[in-house]
């Protein structure tokens, strides 16, 4: 399997070509604006990385013809557990794009187009893959290498502007095992918002929450509690069970020093746009499965909080 020391260097060469009427600084006579696009990511519990390896990035129209494409001059791996809270990894950086609305952005992803566990395994070099308990299993990206991973806009490119766009993994609803295979599926459940609206959910969550008797968690790491945010006030917290609500992300809990047990847990939640929330902490989130299974766990001290784009709002528990 690939390894991180691969990732720093494969990174380091995202240098890109640009097709399909490419942005060429408007040489053409077209009017164009400058366009960065990201990648950030909702973690997932269990797991030490999630690779994924990306090729291109297309926009396209309304009708779903492609009208600009980056293609990478090298494929482009990335740790999305290393792209939690604030932190994004650029895959196009200060573009030139023909102004007008996307639609719709594709991300080509690497890979065999056979979804095969077998064949898979087959190959030690697979560039999708989920790290668990210190071993690399392969990640299969269902036609993530023909269609690529689809995420409604819509981008606007204004004449002379510049614009930055993040796209959110929400590993926690993406992953699932395959059986006794060793494999897993990544079928991303994925948002794009532009980071010009958007703020950030800070906070800390009390070891003492974490201590009740019905909590899954480790009330020491944290790991298995999470805090889950929902679009609008007041709504009623609830599992991945796909019925609304249906959270828009989560974020994992960060243990602060203490002695013998941690002072307090930190969390951060990056990406979000200007609005009305409801969050909420769960002792219990280990054990919520993505859908359609309903797990009913239990959310502790639910508040509403408005967001303000630029901006870091407190809510603790």
């Amino acid at each position: 399997m690939l390894k991180n020391g691969y990732l720093a260097a494969i990174a380091a060469m995202a240098f890109l070509t640009a097709g399909c009427g490419g942005g060429g600084g408007g040489l053409d006579g077209t009017q164009t604006a400058s366009l960065s696009v990201g990648v950030t990511d909702a973690p997932v519990d269990d797991a030490e990385a999630v690779v994924v390896t990306f090729t291109a990035i297309e926009l396209l129209d309304g009708d779903d013809q492609v009208r600009q494409s980056f293609v990478f001059d090298e494929p482009v791996s990335v740790d999305l557990l290393e792209q939690q809270g604030d932190r994004q990894f650029f895959l196009i950086q200060d573009r030139q794009v023909p102004v007008g609305v996307y639609e719709q952005i594709r991300l080509i992803v690497d890979g065999p187009t056979s979804a095969n566990c077998n064949a898979v395994q087959s190959n030690p070099d697979h560039p999708n893959y989920i790290t668990v308990d210190g071993v690399d299993y392969p990640l299969i990206v269902p036609s993530g290498a023909q269609t690529g991973l689809k995420i409604q806009g819509p981008i606007t490119l204004a004449a002379g502007g510049s614009a930055a766009y993040t796209v959110d993994f929400d590993l926690r609803k993406s992953i699932a095992e395959r059986g006794v295979t060793g494999c897993y599926n990544l079928r991303p459940v994925l948002r794009v918002v532009d980071n010009a609206a958007v703020g950030t959910l800070v906070g800390e969550v009390d070891p003492a929450l974490l201590a009740d008797a019905s909590c899954t968690s480790d009330p020491v790491s944290g790991v298995g509690a999470a805090v889950y945010v929902f679009s609008g006030a007041g709504q009623t917290p609830d599992d991945f069970d796909g019925s609304d609500p249906e959270s828009l992300t989560t974020a994992l809990l960060q243990p602060e020093p203490g002695v013998g047990v941690p002072q307090s847990f930190t969390y951060e939640v990056g990406f979000l746009l200007e609005g009305d929330y409801t969050v909420a902490l769960s002792c219990q989130a280990g054990d919520d499965a993505p859908a359609p299974v309903d797990d009913d766990i239990e959310f502790i001290l639910p508040a509403d909080v408005l967001v303000v784009a630029g901006e870091a709002t407190q809510v603790d528990f």
